[in-house]
């Protein structure tokens, strides 16, 4: 069992068959997305939590977190496989998961999107509680 994140520092435990990856991403702007490695060659992932906390940065009012199977992806686009609402930046944004099955890239990773509404100095921490299945 292998995960991580990058974009800042990141660990992950195991329980049974569920990853937790924690981490903390630096120096986010509204697009930059933060890889998830699920430690092998395309997976199916089934998401279970997302949890994200904005730590500092310019972005003032609010995080749209979205999850893509594709590096650089847009948002609204196929890619696109979770979409957070938009939270403010002083709230924990906490979202237990049904459904949120997809396939990861070839290299077994998907990408988390903080989505921070201003700024590209932003500093996010998140935890994601997962499944390979």
């Amino acid at each position: 069992m292998s995960c991580s994140g990058s974009g800042g520092s990141a660990s992950c435990t195991s329980i049974g068959n569920v990853s937790v990856v924690t981490g903390q991403g630096t120096s986010l702007a509204a697009a930059t997305d933060i890889a998830i490695d699920t430690g092998g060659g395309l997976a199916t992932v089934n998401i279970l939590r997302i949890k994200l906390k904005w730590v500092s940065g310019t972005g003032t009012a609010t995080l749209t977190p979205r999850l893509y199977n594709l590096s650089g992806a847009a948002a609204g686009s196929i890619n696109m496989q979770f979409a957070g609402t938009a939270t403010a930046v002083a709230s924990l944004f906490d979202v237990a998961c049904v459904g949120v099955v997809f396939q990861t890239d070839t290299a077994g990773r998907f990408f988390l999107e903080p989505g921070p509404d201003a700024g590209a100095d932003n500093v996010v921490n998140y935890e994601i509680s997962y499944e390979v299945v």
